[in-house]
């Protein structure tokens, strides 16, 4: 079930500035927060984001080839070169690794920034940066071969911080796996909300994106309600908006003596590949009536 939940209270100007999270804890694995501009440590082991990748003597792409990597590979970071490379929009750092009984060189901006795994299926995420905006790419891999599914979407949250939630199909008729990706604020107003993406047989899909936060004296907040959530309902996918006031001229320190709520619920379902209808479109006609 998705929780609507206090997540933490901020004090501003001796207001009390309430933040809304939504996150659902039902099959999710342990929980890392990421940002486009990681770095890897010393030891660390890490996987390929990119394909054929080059192993280079040095940190230079005019250095000797050793050998190509494919997508996925296991790496262990021996150093990071002071030699940066602007790649994909974003200045990345040369990495000395280790590969097998081989030592060379990678750019870091072709190692996946962290890697979510069940069995057999392998999610990989890497970033890039067009015309002043983030987006997140990811790539999953299904079995042993270097095939695999891709899916770049762009960053809507107000930082470059988030999370990644990764779970079964719960309940949905043939999807493997969805993933959502959770922005984390770090401000009042910040959207606190994400993306989902699901994987089936064919690709990966990008369905919805949601917006969540919180400013002073209001709240709102969008999920999702899968069939296998407490809540949810056979054969649909559950769009629930929600919005929120409370008062905003408490004491410091007070807790908030009344909240007033209201909330749209639309059924969907998954067909060819998307959502239908499209939520956004239902929220403008509403907004029409």
């Amino acid at each position: 079930m998705f929780l609507l939940t206090y997540l933490q209270i901020f004090k501003m100007n001796k207001l009390v500035i309430v933040l809304f999270l939504v996150f659902n804890f039902g099959n999710a694995q342990d929980q890392n927060y990421l940002e486009f501009s990681k770095e890897f440590e010393i030891n660390e082991k890490v996987y390929l984001f990119g394909d054929n990748v080059k192993l280079r003597k040095s940190p230079s792409t005019n250095s000797e080839i050793i050998t190509l990597l494919k997508i996925g590979e296991p790496l262990k970071i021996v150093e990071k070169s002071t030699e940066t490379l602007m790649y994909n929009g974003i200045d990345s750092p040369w990495y000395k690794v280790k590969y097998n009984n081989q030592q060379g060189y990678v750019i870091g901006g072709l190692i996946s920034a962290t890697e979510k795994k069940d069995g057999n299926v392998r999610f990989l995420f890497n970033f890039e940066i067009e015309d002043s905006k983030l987006y997140v790419t990811t790539r999953v891999l299904t079995d042993t071969t270097s095939k695999y599914f891709e899916n770049k979407s762009e960053f809507r949250g107000d930082n470059y911080l988030f999370t990644i939630h990764f779970y079964d199909n719960k309940g949905i008729e043939d999807i493997n796996n969805i993933l959502f990706v959770n922005y984390v604020p770090e401000s009042c107003g910040a959207n606190s909300g994400g993306y989902y993406l699901f994987l089936d047989d064919n690709g990966l899909y990008k369905v919805l994106d949601l917006r969540s936060g919180a400013d002073i004296g209001f709240w709102e907040s969008e999920t999702l309600i899968f069939p296998n959530d407490p809540n949810g309902e056979k054969d649909k996918i559950i769009f629930l908006k929600e919005d929120g006031q409370y008062p905003d001229d408490e004491e410091s320190g007070d807790e908030p003596i009344w909240e007033k709520t209201s909330s749209i619920k639309i059924d969907l379902k998954w067909v060819d590949s998307k959502v239908s209808p499209n939520p956004r479109t239902v929220l403008d006609k509403i907004g029409d009536y």
